[in-house]
């Protein structure tokens, strides 16, 4: 699908950024069909008895350590400016909340970094320049529920302090065999309708690997100052065979 996605990423600076994003994405897409052919499988009953980590961050650790990073060299041989990029869990950032006003911390599931756009943000230090990846586990179709929420709460209402670029992405783990990544993005279409913050264009497939499907790409209007519009990746991750209850 085209990547010409609306007028706000036209500048060359977004432009830029854009498929800067899409070539960590689709990495990421790479890393997950490592991790499919590697068979791997979690027991969420022995997770629980075995740690106190919930098991949706357990999830998250084990594809960061063992994946992102252990497979970085693969992006490092193709995109030079990524030598360093880095992947972290549970990195926090401050924001205004633009619904009481307070700053609070922003818990971003996986914070990545070093992102070799330094040129295109000369004010800006590589370290403060970074995309931010949401992850929401889907068992059941009403789940999809709490995965647009993330996004009006952690995306349309959070006016950070530092930088935030206008992309950001989601990362679902459809874990339930009976739901198709089809089936949650309709899902999520159907209650962004009912949304009061506004969408400039509904979840669209969009094409980040050259195997695997299941990406799309959302755009919105932030709540607060002049509502600039901002895009959402989602990436509908199949964990149906990899959760073993």
């Amino acid at each position: 699908m085209a990547s010409n996605i609306s007028a706000f990423v036209k500048s060359r600076k977004n432009s830029i950024t854009e498929q800067r994003i899409k070539q960590i994405l689709s990495y990421i897409m790479e890393c997950h069909r490592i991790f499919l052919n590697d068979g791997v499988t979690y027991s969420e009953k022995e997770i629980k008895a075995s740690t106190t980590v919930p098991f949706e961050d357990h999830l998250k650790f084990e594809f960061i350590d063992k994946y992102l990073v252990k497979n970085k060299f693969l992006l490092r041989n193709k995109i030079s400016e990524l030598e360093e990029i880095n992947f972290s869990p549970e990195s926090q950032q401050r924001y205004l909340d633009v619904c009481d006003g307070k700053i609070k911390p922003d818990k971003i599931d996986i914070y990545i970094n070093k992102l070799g756009l330094k040129k295109n943000f000369k004010n800006e230090e590589d370290e403060n320049i970074y995309f931010a990846l949401e992850c929401k586990r889907i068992k059941i179709l009403s789940d999809v529920k709490d995965y647009v929420l993330d996004m009006e709460n952690k995306f349309v209402n959070r006016n950070h302090i530092n930088l935030r670029l206008p992309f950001e992405g989601q990362i679902a783990f459809i874990e339930n065999k009976k739901l198709t990544h089809i089936d949650i993005s309709n899902q999520a279409n159907n209650i962004l309708k009912t949304k009061s913050f506004k969408t400039e264009k509904y979840l669209c497939a969009e094409k980040l690997h050259s195997i695997i499907d299941g990406t799309y790409l959302s755009i919105h209007k932030r709540n607060f100052n002049n509502q600039d519009s901002f895009a959402i990746y989602h990436l509908m991750l199949n964990y149906s065979n990899i959760v073993l209850n």
